[in-house]
């Protein structure tokens, strides 16, 4: 759980290191980052790709789930290396990942590539939303993720298809020594488990509203890696929200994000009131 926890604050701080880097190049994920509508923008994607990888699942076809993750993946990596570096490198370095993913999909590769790519999607997508898009996106994404884990179920049906084709979409933690992740083939909720798992979207999503609020709230610099107290505040937040979380039973499969995200937009709201700013 610690490791886990690990996790989120190093992509939190490699996310908040980027935005020097991304506001540079120009890239953005949204042209008006104070628009309300990019929010359900960003949920119309999430419940896409979900669909699109549920159908698949529901056909059997693993092999096409695989490729359109890989694909997803692959172009995310290329996207956020082409901000940092020419073409042709990100190419040679997008396709080397991709080969480690589809031939050596162990833990710590899953894990280091997962670091990567939630830093750069949650930075890229921080800075193209102010505080107040970031703010109801965090919002309808708890309940979203609560309703997919507790009463649809949609979304363990997908983690655990995720978890038999070795798909780069979560974090994995072995139990103990000598776990291998690409002979896993338990559910969630089995009791012969070898790890613990963490999707990257519970990584991604608080630590958009930090990127966003350490760019978009007029708050003084802090001494602490240029952070502001809401942006702070809000990575404080999720650190509770996630020790919220641990206090639910960890043998079956619990949705991250109303802990994760209620803990941020509160640490967010309190960091906001101590620097006397108003958010929205």
């Amino acid at each position: 759980m610690l490791v886990m926890l690990i996790f989120i604050v190093a992509v939190q701080l490699l996310a908040i290191s980027l935005i020097p880097a991304f506001s540079a190049s120009g890239n953005r994920i949204f042209e008006d980052p104070e628009s309300t509508a990019n929010p359900f923008i960003y949920i119309l994607l999430i419940i896409g790709f979900t669909m699109v990888l549920l159908i698949a699942m529901k056909l059997e076809k693993g092999w096409l789930v695989s490729g359109f993750i890989q694909l997803s993946v692959a172009a995310t990596i290329f996207y956020i290396l082409t901000s940092f570096m020419d073409i042709f490198l990100s190419l040679i370095l997008t396709l080397a990942f991709l080969l480690l993913l589809r031939f050596y999909p162990e833990w710590y590769i899953i894990d280091i590539i997962g670091i990567l790519i939630c830093a750069g999607i949650s930075s890229l997508f921080g800075i193209s939303m102010t505080a107040l898009p970031a703010f109801i996106l965090l919002v309808i994404l708890a309940i979203y993720d609560a309703i997919s884990v507790y009463k649809t179920r949609h979304m363990v049906t997908l983690a655990e298809g995720v978890i038999d084709i070795k798909a780069p979409l979560l974090f994995v933690v072995p139990r103990k020594g000598g776990y291998s992740f690409r002979k896993e083939r338990m559910k969630l909720g089995g009791e012969g488990r070898g790890a613990y798992f963490l999707g990257l979207g519970d990584a991604i999503i608080p630590t958009i509203l930090a990127v966003s609020a350490n760019w978009s709230v007029p708050a003084p610099a802090l001494f602490i890696l240029g952070l502001n107290l809401p942006a702070l505040g809000a990575m404080f937040g999720t650190w509770i929200g996630f020790g919220a979380l641990l206090m639910t039973s960890r043998d079956k499969p619990q949705a991250g994000l109303p802990f994760l995200n209620g803990g941020t937009v509160l640490g967010f709201l309190a960091g906001c009131a101590m620097a006397g700013v108003r958010p929205f």
